[in-house]
């Protein structure tokens, strides 16, 4: 197991549709992604690492993934890359901007 620091920035930690294990995974691939820019571990490896099955982190994974906050990307040869995306940084801001828009 790599020896390196994870992030978990406010705008997951604190957003209410992401289950704890998502919430997990998301930092892991910070931390997995310190080296290369991306992280290439597979769902097997998490799935060993977090004693959880695969189906399980294939769906948090994916989750992940269409609320912005990560990128799957699969090459030719079948190798998957996952990159953090700037945009789970400014979902938290633009809903308390959207609240503050709304009439009481």
């Amino acid at each position: 197991m790599p020896n390196y620091y994870s992030i978990l920035p406010a705008s997951v930690r604190y957003d209410k549709k992401l289950t704890l294990l998502e919430k997990i995974l998301y930092s892991e691939v910070t931390s997995l992604s310190n080296k290369d820019g991306c992280c290439w571990a597979s769902n097997n490896y998490f799935s060993e690492l977090y004693n959880k099955g695969e189906k399980w982190i294939s769906r948090a994974l994916n989750n992940l993934a269409k609320k912005g906050y990560i990128t799957i990307e699969v090459e030719k040869n079948f190798l998957r890359k996952i990159y953090i995306t700037p945009k789970g940084e400014t979902e938290i801001i633009k809903k308390k901007e959207k609240k503050k828009k709304e009439p009481m």
